[in-house]
């Protein structure tokens, strides 16, 4: 439960950041329908990407994990000459 609820506050506080820096920067120069509209997408879009990449680095961390506990367990049953 800890990895869900670190994933989900770090991926909602990154995409508010990023869509408050785009707010900042680009809501002058585009209408309000599209800036809802882009604002709406980055946001997902950020969320998604955040998620996603903490997700993967965990993976790769249980992954290497497995090979290093697999790599040994070998040496142990089958000795090298």
């Amino acid at each position: 439960m800890r990895f869900l609820f670190g994933s989900t506050l770090a991926s909602l506080v990154g995409a508010f950041l990023v869509v408050r820096l785009f707010d900042y920067m680009f809501s002058w120069l585009l209408g309000g329908i599209v800036v809802s509209t882009v604002k709406a997408g980055l946001f997902v879009t950020t969320w998604t990407a955040i998620t996603t990449g903490s997700g993967m680095r965990s993976f790769s961390k249980r992954v290497r994990g497995l090979r290093l506990r697999t790599r040994s367990a070998n040496k142990r049953l089958i000795p090298r000459r």
